[in-house]
């Protein structure tokens, strides 16, 4: 049976994906395919690539804000990728491809030009995890050969139907609740008198990422209700991060906690799932076919 998880997307509160993965490991649920967006694409890229939980936490808990948001050149959004890319090929390598990594792992992004949802689950993984994770207004969009793409929680917060297509039995998906994100009001104290972050999280700026991630939890909101409807996951995990804003890494603890603590609430039905015949999984992978063959033909 293969297992696949979707990581949703969530800004800082993806660190709860650390402790939703921590706790499937130990309960010896073992996941075969990946598939991320924006935060999710960051966490699922790097444990697609074979990184164990405690380097993916050490990697997530040494990075600043500093770090990640990089100057933008092209004028198209506050800060580049550039920063996530430097993550990502120095624990992984610049010329990882995502179809040579040890798990099967896909990122959604969104084409700005047709604004199409995309798959990208083959070519560089620095390329793919920072086209879904390039939220508007924050991010810049990023160019990936002569597309430009951006963060796809727009159109998919959760992609847990990319998992179905590509032949996943077991579904289950890790919802953060992005459709209505909480951005950080007020730094922290220990923040307060960081000249980088008094420019970050001045009232305009945070008016901007305010209105943009409203805009984008009210498309996102209605698109994950019609994929539920269409081709629901076996177990969606809901850890409680709803008070934990966008860019609060310094609440790495918070996050991890509340991702074991919704896993664990989960595993009796996941190991219900588990338990269940296999033509149960092979039936519904034929009725799914169907429905996608039939949906092509309309189109």
């Amino acid at each position: 049976m293969k297992i696949g998880i979707a990581l949703g997307g969530g800004g800082a509160k993806g660190v709860a994906h650390i402790g939703v993965l921590r706790v499937l490991e130990v309960a010896r649920v073992k996941i075969d395919m990946v598939a991320g967006t924006s935060a999710g694409a960051i966490v699922g890229a790097l444990y697609a690539a074979g990184k164990s939980l405690d380097e993916i936490e050490f990697v997530i808990r040494r990075l600043t804000l500093r770090q990640l948001l990089t100057r933008d050149r092209m004028g198209m959004g506050l800060f580049s990728t550039n920063g996530i890319r430097r993550v990502i090929e120095r624990e992984i390598g610049a010329a990882a491809r995502i179809e040579d990594l040890p798990r099967a792992f896909a990122a959604v992004a969104v084409d700005m030009e047709s604004g199409e949802e995309i798959t990208l689950d083959k070519g560089s993984v620095a390329d793919a995890v920072c086209a879904s994770a390039a939220f508007p207004g924050l991010f810049s969009p990023v160019q990936v050969g002569e597309r430009l793409y951006f963060d796809g929680g727009v159109m998919n917060p959760v992609p847990f139907d990319v998992l179905r297509r590509r032949g996943a039995d077991l579904v289950l998906a890790v919802d953060l609740g992005a459709d209505d994100p909480v951005f950080t009001v007020a730094p922290a104290r220990h923040r307060r008198g960081d000249l980088f972050y008094r420019l970050l999280f001045v009232a305009g700026n945070r008016k901007i990422m305010r209105v943009a991630a409203r805009a984008i939890g009210v498309m996102s909101k209605q698109m994950r209700l019609q994929k539920l409807r269409q081709s629901p996951p076996d177990v969606v995990i809901y850890p409680n991060v709803q008070a934990i804003g966008l860019m609060d890494f310094d609440m790495a603890d918070e996050c991890i906690t509340a991702g074991e603590n919704a896993a664990r609430n989960r595993l009796s039905q996941i190991h219900q799932a588990l338990a269940r015949p296999r033509w149960h999984y092979e039936s519904r992978k034929l009725i799914e076919r169907i429905r996608r063959e039939l949906e092509a033909r309309s189109a």
